[in-house]
């Protein structure tokens, strides 16, 4: 399954944001602010190894993202200075900070996901010794938990989290909720093994240019094939929409961009690519699909 020419490009602009961890030096207030807000007001008491538990949308714009979030998903903002929170159906989903430009450079808007483990700091040792990058931490951020900030081998960036009080329970994807995010890379082999040893993935399901990340059996993440010699890839996550074509026809209207429609392979009718009224990327999929391929799956 593979991508165009033109959403590859995108993808690289957005995941060059934290690549140098210039930005990340200048979150200012918001990170303050970010370390106060958990990740669920229903902790578990448990740990789910590989699953994402959090999303955070840097942009140097909260106030235009979060209006094209709340017409497009009916998502809650609660906006803040630096630091705003978002809720669907009053749950806690997301936050998203502001971030200024490093010197001399723009600030492209990405969403960064945040995935469990049970031991950040031995979490982070094994991206060193895989050949991953620790881009800032281990830090402490007191009611979200233990954390720190990676890059694999071909520079995807994630947030490994050792979260207060445990993950939220695995419960069924609403609409308008995260229901998957997928990493897209021309390496699979290569991203594969990597994150069976960073995150402790123990089967990868393979699929025809799509993989699966498993856990205990449980579906965490996929692996989207994508064929391109750049230096960078990227995470991307999925929001649960009830029907793709309908959802896309507000993007536009609402300042965003539809980098490939749900009729535009590979989109198979029941996903499409879509870009923020702040240029950060991310998926909508229709689920269950109208057909069944091995494409991504209703993650808990």
């Amino acid at each position: 399954m593979q991508l165009s020419v033109r959403s590859i490009g995108v993808l690289i602009t957005a995941a060059a944001l934290l690549g140098g961890c210039a930005n990340v030096g200048k979150l200012s207030e918001g990170g303050v602010e970010m370390t106060q807000v958990p990740i669920t007001e229903s902790p578990s008491g448990k740990t789910f190894p590989g699953k994402f538990v959090w999303h955070d949308l840097l942009t140097p714009d909260p106030a235009a993202a979060g209006r094209f979030y709340e017409k497009l998903f009916g998502w809650q903002v609660d906006y803040q200075e630096q630091y705003s929170v978002v809720r669907n159906e009053g749950k806690l989903i997301a936050g998203i900070l502001k971030v200024e430009p490093p010197e001399g450079g723009t600030a492209e808007a990405v969403w960064m996901p945040s995935v469990s483990v049970v031991d950040v700091d031995a979490a982070a040792s094994r991206v060193v010794a895989n050949g991953g990058m620790v881009l800032k931490g281990p830090i402490d951020m007191d009611k979200r938990g233990h954390a720190v900030l990676i890059s694999d081998p071909q520079r995807a960036d994630m947030v490994l989290l050792e979260a207060r009080g445990g993950d939220p329970a695995d419960t069924e994807a609403g609409i308008g909720d995260w229901l998957w995010d997928e990493i897209w890379t021309d390496d699979p082999d290569g991203t594969e093994a990597f994150y069976e040893a960073v995150l402790g993935y123990d089967e990868v399901a393979l699929g025809e240019g799509y993989d699966i990340f498993l856990y205990e059996g449980e579906w965490r993440a996929g692996i989207r094939y994508v064929k391109d010699n750049r230096e960078h890839m990227l995470w991307v996550p999925v929001v649960r929409v009830a029907d793709p074509a309908v959802t896309v026809q507000a993007v536009p209207e609402l300042g965003g961009v539809v980098w490939v429609a749900p009729d535009e392979p590979p989109s198979d009718g029941n996903t499409a690519l879509i870009g923020d009224s702040t240029g950060a990327l991310l998926l909508i999929q229709r689920w269950p699909p109208l057909e069944s391929p091995l494409t991504t799956t209703g993650a808990k």
